[in-house]
């Protein structure tokens, strides 16, 4: 019974080393296309939370942007922001767009947009005084949402991906794609 076990630990250990023999130096290029990601954004709206006890922030309709060269993804969403004022809820609509980086989760083979940058806010209608509230609300809607929804995931039945979920060596945006390097 202990040759056997010692016979599977060595060959299950001798399996892991020639993976990684075989992987170190590769690299998988995974080009995501503008389309594949609005999709996978698009698949999570609309969503709604509540802020600050008087906000409610509804996000729909994502938009993407893929600009060449960019180390950047551009995305824009819906914005309805409900402000309950003396106890009556009003809607006001409008648009967010934002930047934001790339981060890998290699453990879930999940791209995430990681420091949204308000790049331009139209909210019609937010009473004044409400307005730099209301800025802040937003940018910790957008924040919670992008660390919590990925915008691509590593597609789990492709052996090449599935080698790949270990380091994310390069990003980079090309003819709107976004051209992910990854690699051991």
């Amino acid at each position: 019974m202990k040759k056997i076990s010692l016979v599977a630990i060595v060959v299950v250990v001798t399996v892991i080393a020639g993976a990684y023999f075989y992987f170190s130096g590769k690299e998988y290029i995974l080009r995501i296309p503008e389309n594949e990601i609005q999709q996978k954004m698009a698949e999570k709206l609309p969503l709604t939370k509540a802020y600050l006890f008087i906000f409610r922030v509804t996000l729909d309709h994502p938009r993407i942007e893929l600009k060449n060269g960019s180390e950047r993804i551009n995305a824009g969403l819906d914005v309805i922001l409900n402000l309950k004022l003396a106890e009556e809820a009003k809607p006001f609509g409008g648009s967010i767009d934002v930047s934001g980086g790339i981060k890998y989760a290699a453990d879930e083979g999940e791209f995430y947009l990681t420091d949204p940058v308000i790049e331009d806010l139209s909210i019609q209608g937010v009473p004044e005084k409400y307005i730099s509230k209301a800025t802040k609300v937003l940018e910790k809607a957008l924040a919670d949402y992008y660390s919590t929804h990925p915008i691509y995931r590593l597609k789990t039945g492709d052996a090449k991906q599935a080698a790949a979920k270990l380091i994310l060596k390069n990003v980079i945006i090309e003819n709107e794609e976004l051209v992910v390097t990854l690699g051991i």
